[in-house]
């Protein structure tokens, strides 16, 4: 698997849109909105490619004022849900951060994704919310001090 960033104005942008909104909004009955493709320019995309160069999964890490990062628009393809995939991209996300000399990051975790989290060493750090009209809570890891530059 092959991570890499990804700008906006590529054609990996536009089958990154495409894996969140199959991924992540319809079965919301969503869709990725003007405002998130808006704020995607501030961010660092991140992308999961396969040997033919197809998109298998892909991030968001956003930069807060405090230092830490959040990170959002977290997919795997269906085909790869339960494969690892998920483990080596928060790999490469870490590094990306630990890049940044930042140890602290966050996410807003659905509900179905907390065991996922919790087993690749995220804590809970908050009640249980409503985002998107499902529930999530906060999570948080500490960037390994190896992946720190």
């Amino acid at each position: 698997m092959d991570f890499r960033p990804i700008t906006c104005d590529s054609a990996d942008y536009q089958a990154m849109l495409a894996l969140r909104e199959a991924i992540l909004r319809k079965p919301l009955g969503l869709h990725v909105t003007a405002e998130e493709m808006a704020q995607d320019k501030e961010d660092y995309l991140l992308g999961g490619f396969d040997e033919t160069g197809k998109i298998m999964a892909c991030l968001i890490l956003q930069k807060k004022a405090d230092g830490s990062v959040k990170m959002r628009q977290v997919a795997v393809d269906e085909t790869q849900q339960g494969r690892g995939l998920g483990g080596l991209m928060l790999q490469a996300a870490y590094a990306v951060v630990g890049g940044w000399g930042t140890e602290n990051l966050f996410c807003h975790a659905r509900e179905t994704a907390i065991r996922f989290y919790a087993q690749n060493g995220w804590r809970v750090t908050g009640d249980m919310f409503l985002e998107n009209n499902i529930p999530h809570c906060r999570m948080e890891i500490t960037v390994p001090a190896e992946m720190r530059a």
